[in-house]
């Protein structure tokens, strides 16, 4: 795990056409969904992936999200998302993601989540495992290293 991605930058997913609206772009619930594929490779980095959730019963999940629209997809364009951890603790874990039209690399949609860590047979949270928190330590270090995306953090309000 030396020399983690800064971003972390593996996964690329296409616009399909059941996904578009009737305003001619990607629906909002779609962009959640490439954001979601490219958690998984980012927790697949972790063994924190559906095999661990299978094999522990100890599972991932995200409690809270923001997310900021800034630039529409259309029918058939590939998006890349950029993932970063910015910070983990016992039980928690928080990202950000960004999500960039290609080959323009405009910048599409921005999401940022907390994730806690449950053990399924109860239903409670429950700390990280030493290997998997060892992991999300080094990526958490390696993220802390660069600048943090400059929208997190925001919240949802009128400017006046």
């Amino acid at each position: 795990m030396s020399g983690f991605p800064t971003p972390f930058a593996r996964y690329e997913g296409e616009v399909k056409p059941e996904w578009i609206d009737l305003n001619g772009h990607m629906n909002l619930a779609y962009y959640l969904v490439l954001f979601d594929h490219a958690l998984d490779a980012l927790c697949a980095e972790f063994d924190l992936d559906w095999e661990y959730t299978k094999r522990t019963n100890l599972s991932t999940f995200v409690v809270e999200t923001h997310t900021v629209y800034q630039q529409e997809l259309l029918l058939g364009e590939q998006a890349l998302v950029h993932s970063w951890v910015l910070g983990v603790d016992d039980k928690r874990l928080h990202v950000a993601q960004e999500m960039y039209r290609l080959p323009d690399m405009a910048r599409s949609a921005c999401w940022e989540a907390m994730m806690l860590h449950v053990d399924l047979s109860t239903r409670k949270v429950s700390p990280w495992p030493a290997p998997q928190r060892a992991r999300l330590d080094v990526a958490a270090a390696a993220h802390a290293a660069v600048p943090q995306p400059d929208w997190v953090g925001r919240k949802v309000q009128m400017r006046r």
